[in-house]
């Protein structure tokens, strides 16, 4: 498996890549997903497919809206890549993520599950690739505040750039660089 990308909810993508912009990342066009609700950008180089930046912007009333009213601007979702979603998935037997229900649908359509907990801030969306890319993360490492159980259900996913934060904030090193989140917010 690998990273695919971290996705961040915030108030605004073109504030938030112009702070990222500083350190010369390569920052993608800004594109509306109307079925979504949502402006984003991507932030990395575009034709690399390891653990680049997804930043989201709620633009319309919907999941994105709710959840930036619900839990205000931070980590979204990570994505994950596999080989073989069904397999993947059975390994996490007794991890304690639960099979987001919207993946009943996504799993047939487009090779993608969704997983959650409750009071787990965040959500892993699962996707089933022919192949797993070998290059370099782009996003190295991801520090949150986790609990005992975060840390955990984390280390199950067999993800090693999500660390527990040693302080109370979440920070993002990206090509050695180290940002606390609360900048792009």
């Amino acid at each position: 498996m690998s990273l695919n990308h971290v996705a961040l909810l915030v108030p605004s993508v073109k504030k938030a890549a112009a702070v990222l912009e500083k350190h010369h990342f390569a920052i993608g066009s800004a594109q509306e997903w109307e079925g979504e609700g949502t402006l984003e950008i991507y932030v990395g180089e575009l034709n690399s497919k390891s653990a680049l930046l997804l930043l989201m912007e709620p633009v319309k009333e919907g999941a994105y809206t709710r959840a930036m009213k619900k839990r205000g601007p931070g980590l979204h979702h990570l994505a994950i890549d596999v080989l073989n979603l069904e397999s993947y998935i059975d390994g996490l037997s007794g991890s304690g993520w639960l099979l987001h229900p919207k993946s009943l649908h996504t799993i047939k359509h487009s090779q993608t599950a969704y997983l959650a907990r409750p009071g787990t801030p965040m959500l892993i969306e699962v996707q089933q690739r022919e192949e797993i890319s070998s290059e370099p993360s782009f996003v190295q490492k991801l520090e949150m505040p986790l609990t005992a159980l975060d840390s955990k259900m984390l280390m199950a996913l067999g993800l090693h750039q999500v660390v527990p934060s040693q302080s109370v904030d979440s920070w993002i090193q990206i090509e050695g660089v180290r940002i606390n989140l609360k900048d792009l917010y």
